[in-house]
């Protein structure tokens, strides 16, 4: 098979994950984003419905380690698909079970489960199919795939989780993760890279541009043949806590923010919470898209730095904020600096990390960890701090976990 014929191939299953992401991620959000207002709704506190919200984060965060063996072992369109059908199906139980505590549970837990095999096995499809020198700006439009879907199904769901039923609420947001079932013949029937065996020169191609963007040595230049391939290995070993951690943690922070604004919205009750998360949402599509670009061009650590200031002015901002134009000018920033960190870490991840499965299990289960933390600490700190000193504090907790990052800028 030539390589024009392999990244034609390519490009089809790139717009195919994207398609299936589109769906997956308005799948989730729609039940992400409702958690805690369903919850009020039927009887519950918000402290009750921020705890189930961190619960189905959990879930999404434990299942995504045995992502890759769930690939290796069915292939990604199988395993893809499962999981695609296992969040229906968690929407679909709530129809079926009456007690609020047990309904709100099954549909996290199955959702949840359903979300982190999906987000990781995806993700590290991105750079599989794509050009080593494009790796930085396809997962740019993957990821602002995946940010216009939460765009649009966080805000969509909490508007329309109002205005109908419950039940047939429940059955939209099944059927809308059911529509990325016809482009699954997209998606690879087996892995194009079996884990752990001949693959080592293929990752290191992958990785080597967005190494040598974020000014790291590329593991390709360790030199040929069996004892450089294995020096590269335990150097990856040796460095992957040091390397990943810094990058994770500020991205950890920022996703709890991304995640406090979603899920318990500003506003108030003077405007309507879902302008404001859409406001963002769409800022951080933006940011995300032209970042993507820009780590292929410059210094993805220069790109993250740039992105974490902005997310703690917005975050600043929007705790002194009244509703109204300037609110919604100050979620455009933080949208803007949440999208940029998205994707410089996680291109900096595909980087350090000894595998594409690595890097994106890592990066995932940091992304979902800062949502699942958001709603734990926003049902505590909204309800005994209020939303100004909240957003305030996360802001500083931001700059705090930043500092290792910038103390080991190579």
């Amino acid at each position: 098979m030539s390589a024009q014929t392999v990244l034609t191939r390519g490009s089809s299953a790139l717009l195919g994950l994207m398609w299936i992401a589109v769906w997956g991620f308005s799948g989730f959000f729609l039940s992400y984003s409702t958690m805690v207002p369903i919850s009020v709704e039927r009887g519950l506190s918000s402290v009750t419905g921020g705890t189930l919200l961190l619960v189905m984060m959990v879930s999404v965060i434990a299942v995504q380690p045995v992502a890759p063996a769930l690939q290796r072992r069915w292939g990604p369109r199988r395993a893809i698909g499962g999981a695609l059908l296992l969040m229906a199906a968690g929407h679909g139980a709530a129809v079926l079970i009456p007690d609020p505590v047990a309904g709100l549970l099954v549909t996290g837990l199955a959702v949840g489960c359903g979300f982190g095999i999906l987000v990781v096995l995806a993700t590290a499809a991105v750079p599989a199919v794509t050009r080593p020198e494009r790796v930085g700006r396809a997962l740019g439009q993957f990821g602002a795939t995946t940010a216009a879907a939460a765009a649009v199904g966080a805000p969509l769901g909490l508007w329309f989780s109002a205005q109908v039923p419950l039940e047939t609420f429940r059955l939209v947001a099944a059927a809308a993760v059911l529509l990325a079932l016809p482009v699954m013949r997209l998606v690879p029937s087996r892995s194009t890279v079996p884990a752990g065996t001949t693959t080592q020169a293929t990752t290191d191609a992958a990785a080597a541009p967005a190494a040598a963007a974020s000014g790291m040595d590329s593991p390709a230049g360790a030199g040929a043949g069996p004892d450089a391939a294995h020096r590269r290995r335990a150097r990856a070993s040796g460095t992957l806590w040091s390397g990943l951690v810094p990058v994770l943690v500020p991205f950890l922070v920022s996703m709890c923010a991304y995640g406090l604004v979603i899920a318990f919205g500003p506003g108030g009750q003077t405007a309507n919470p879902a302008l404001f998360i859409a406001t963002m949402q769409a800022a951080a599509v933006v940011g995300r898209w032209v970042a993507g670009a820009l780590t292929d061009r410059g210094n993805p650590g220069a790109v993250y730095t740039v992105g974490i200031v902005m997310t703690v002015l917005g975050l600043v901002t929007v705790a002194l904020a009244q509703p109204g134009w300037v609110l919604a000018g100050c979620l455009v920033l933080m949208g803007l600096g949440v999208g940029a960190v998205q994707s410089a870490s996680l291109v900096m991840s595909f980087a350090r990390a000894r595998s594409r499965g690595q890097a994106s299990v890592g990066w995932n289960m940091t992304f979902d960890g800062g949502l699942g933390a958001a709603g734990l600490l926003g049902g505590l700190g909204f309800t005994y701090l209020g939303s100004g000193p909240t957003f305030a504090g996360v802001a500083g907790v931001l700059l705090v976990a930043s500092v290792p990052l910038w103390l080991r800028r190579r």
